[in-house]
């Protein structure tokens, strides 16, 4: 029995010992020794000493592997052994979350590289950018050092080399391409130019040394100068001489034979640029020296057809009204101007109002007494009227003019109406009780919205003409009347004129007006009264930007009473002798500006798209069976494809 304890307690010893082993720095070293096994096998170790979970292609379990190693390892270094291994054999690890590597063939892994270096035996995606050397022949020089699965893509737009290689292979690529893109072979020279404009000169090199079989030539480049009227050429040294020689050889020109000039313009008008050139050459003719005394004026003429000018002066002032024209005519920027109006508007009303009748008839003396007030409707005296001539007319109570007007005032009754009357004997009484309250809500939304040039005005109306009487004229006796009319624009305007600065910014000229009629000036009046809001200022906002230019927040609350002295203020009782009316106003006017620049093409194509695709989506949306929709339509009659906002 002693000794069975005994045992045990050696085991136990043993068994604390071998635990302190495995947690000391020691135990976190392997040995690997693996003679032509399964890859699986080699795997599994690896996924039990580093913890990592590995996901196998199908081909990675068909092959063997062999590893031997004499000298401990870490785990770090068996890690990095075991991707040494993969790579040998075709394989790649990539990274498929935390702990989890997927293992794939590395024509697979090329695909997924990224830009981390997580080791060496990792693909990785690097994009080198060349400055001097050319991108095509660079790609073709560095693919035999790249691994056989790895990739070499060139672009010759941005002269770049995007690479896909194994990390560990990435510095010795880095170092050639560096040593490539050296600009030893480079030389830059400048020539000032007599006869030729430079920018002619620098278009005539670049068509005749620049390009080759329709391609252009790498590491040549020619840069014209207007204001010295020189040419820089950049490239290998050769060929810079070359071009050197060239552009000497066709200078040499004698500069008196050429003294006439055709420019067609492109963007200006040519009859708004005569004027300036006008003044320049006049300026140059005063400057001249007592030796240039004999030379003719410079003449400037326009031929509007072709929108040319037609300039003849000497080579100096030719070259100099060249690059005048040169820096006007160029494409002006337009800016697309939209305007949001935005105007909310509650209107309360509430009327109460008591009107009562007590009057004899014929011989009766029962005395006369009523309420009556503007503001109240109907009218008490005119349906008592109607009452009393009911059937005592020619032709019943259609003839009677106090019925015709009773029914007019009934028709204007808004709200609750009660009312009570009669006749007893010689006496007519009646009572009437009329109460209203009005709640009207409005919210007006419009967007105009036009484009115009930088620096142009541009206007825009959307609206009525309506006629406003201006004066009236009665001829002698009366007779021969007439009267004179003035018409008056009223809708929405919108006039702008942007100007581009440097920076993006946008300087707004802008006159805002949003009228319409209000009404009649009264029921016997033909006179219309307008109303009218407008904005004019000058506001600095960026492109695509939306500001408020100004507004409006307005509230009115007005009361008015109707009561019969005295009586109207008796507490309670008064309410039968007065009537009151409260009404209010409150008025939310907003405008905002949003002013985007159209530089091109495909701005333009942009702007036009968002518009136009608004206009489709509201037909769609409406569901209605149209015989023509808009898409045909400007298929058909203009003859352009469908715009699509990309």
């Amino acid at each position: 029995m002693k000794k069975i304890v005994i045992a045990l307690s050696a085991l136990a010893l043993a068994g604390q010992a071998a635990q302190a082993e495995m947690q000391s720095p020691q135990s976190a070293r392997h040995v690997l020794s693996l003679d032509n096994v399964e890859i699986t096998s080699l795997i599994d170790d690896v996924s039990i000493i580093t913890g990592y979970t590995f996901i196998l292609h199908p081909d990675v379990a068909r092959t063997r592997v062999t590893v031997l190693s004499q000298a401990p390892m870490t785990t770090d270094e068996v890690f990095q052994v075991f991707l040494s291994t993969l790579r040998v054999h075709g394989f790649a690890a990539i990274p498929a979350g935390k702990g989890v590597y997927r293992v794939v063939p590395e024509q697979l892994a090329v695909g997924e590289a990224g830009v981390a270096n997580a080791g060496p035996n990792t693909f990785i995606t690097q994009v080198f950018s060349l400055e001097t050397f050319g991108a095509v022949e660079a790609a073709q020089m560095v693919k035999p050092l790249v691994d056989a699965q790895g990739q070499v893509v060139a672009n010759a737009r941005s002269n770049s080399l995007v690479v896909v290689d194994y990390a560990s292979n990435m510095p010795r690529i880095r170092d050639v391409i560096q040593t490539l893109d050296q600009d030893d072979r480079t030389d830059v020279r400048t020539l000032a130019l007599k006869s030729v404009p430079s920018r002619e000169m620098a278009q005539l090199l670049t068509d005749l040394l620049g390009t080759r079989n329709g391609n252009p030539v790498d590491n040549f480049e020619v840069t014209s100068s207007p204001t010295s009227n020189s040419v820089v050429i950049r490239g290998d040294g050769a060929l810079v001489e070359r071009a050197l020689s060239v552009a000497s050889e066709l200078d040499r020109a004698e500069p008196t034979r050429d003294n006439l000039r055709v420019i067609q313009l492109n963007n200006s008008k040519a009859e708004e640029i005569v004027p300036i050139l006008e003044k320049l050459a006049a300026t140059m003719a005063d400057q001249q020296g007592p030796a240039d005394t004999g030379t003719p004026r410079a003449t400037i003429a326009h031929h509007p057809e072709t929108n040319s000018l037609i300039i003849s002066a000497t080579p100096d002032t030719l070259m100099s009204m060249e690059r005048v024209v040169e820096a006007l005519d160029k494409r002006r920027a337009q800016v697309l101007v939209e305007a949001i109006i935005v105007e909310m508007s509650d209107d309360t009303a509430r009327e109460l109002g008591v009107q009562f009748l007590l009057s004899g008839t014929g011989d009766s003396t029962t005395p006369f007494a009523t309420t009556n007030f503007s503001r109240s409707a109907p009218n008490l005296l005119a349906l008592a009227g109607a009452l009393i001539t009911d059937g005592d007319l020619p032709g019943g109570s259609n003839g009677s003019p106090f019925t015709d007007a009773a029914l007019s005032s009934l028709l204007g009754v808004n709200g609750a109406l009660l009312g009570v009357g009669g006749q007893s004997g010689d006496t007519l009484f009646g009572a009437v009780i009329t109460a209203v309250e009005q709640d009207t809500n409005s919210r007006v939304l419009s967007k105009p919205f036009n484009m115009t040039l930088d620096n142009g005005t541009s206007s825009l109306l959307v609206g009525q003409n309506v006629p406003l009487t201006s004066g009236e004229v009665l001829g002698s006796a009366n007779t021969n009347p007439f009267r004179t009319v003035q018409r008056e624009e009223v809708g929405v305007k919108l006039e702008v004129t942007p100007r581009i600065s440097s920076d993006n910014t946008i300087r707004l000229d802008i006159f805002q007006e949003v009228s319409s009629v209000f009404g009649a000036v009264g029921n016997t009046s033909p006179d219309l009264i307008l109303s009218t809001r407008n904005i004019s200022t000058s506001v600095l906002a960026d492109d695509g930007e939306i500001i408020v230019l100004g507004g409006l927040i307005e509230q009115t609350e007005s009361t008015q009473n109707s009561k019969v002295p005295i009586l109207g203020d008796i507490p309670v009782a008064g309410n039968l002798f007065k009537s009151e009316g409260k009404g209010g106003t409150r008025t939310n006017l907003m405008v905002f500006i949003k002013p985007t620049i159209v530089r091109d093409r495909e701005d333009a194509s942009r702007v036009t798209a968002r518009s136009y695709n608004y206009i489709r989506a509201q037909e769609i949306m409406r569901g209605e069976d149209v015989d023509v929709s808009i898409d045909e339509f400007l298929g058909e009659v203009l003859g352009a494809p469908v715009l699509d906002e990309e």
